[in-house]
């Protein structure tokens, strides 16, 4: 051990805020966590953000067969939100306990900055998606929001 090693540091990040989504990069960022954060005795929020609108369909006609009520829409939003959980819950066994959250926001950082602080975690482990281009131009970088918008440490993989 160091001589300037804070054993108390250790112990700082027991709550993780970790915003999940269906791709491939994420997954694989739940895959190595462990051997980036000793996850022992951590709690893991993992956090999916729906947006709270339904689809608009536009149609020719006004009651239109494809319309989505609200209602069904955020439920089938907490289906897919559970389905994600119970695919990542699995690969986080190290941890003490894995808590689903998930929060509707039609801003993707600010769904995750609130359910940062509604949960008091102590730190969000995000994967970045590296648009490049103009896709970061269109899509915005949503970790480089979180980063700048954040009081609390944020983790990028």
């Amino acid at each position: 051990m160091c001589p300037t090693h804070d054993s108390s540091k250790e112990h700082m990040l027991n709550k993780i805020l970790v915003p999940i989504d269906d791709s491939p990069l994420v997954r694989n960022m739940i895959k190595k966590l462990h051997t980036t954060i000793d996850l022992t005795g951590k709690s893991i929020f993992l956090t999916y953000i729906s947006d709270p609108y339904p689809p608009t369909i536009y149609s020719e006609s006004a009651l239109s067969e494809y319309y989505i009520s609200e209602d069904i829409h955020r439920k089938s939003c907490q289906e897919f939100a559970q389905k994600l959980f119970e695919k990542y819950e699995k690969l986080l066994d190290k941890a003490s306990s894995v808590v689903l959250v998930h929060t509707f926001s039609d801003d993707i950082p600010d769904g995750i900055l609130k359910a940062a602080q509604k949960n008091k975690v102590d730190c969000i482990a995000m994967a970045s998606h590296r648009y490049t281009g103009i896709n970061n131009v269109l899509l915005g970088d949503k970790v480089h929001k979180v980063i700048v918008s954040s009081k609390l440490p944020v983790l990028v993989l």
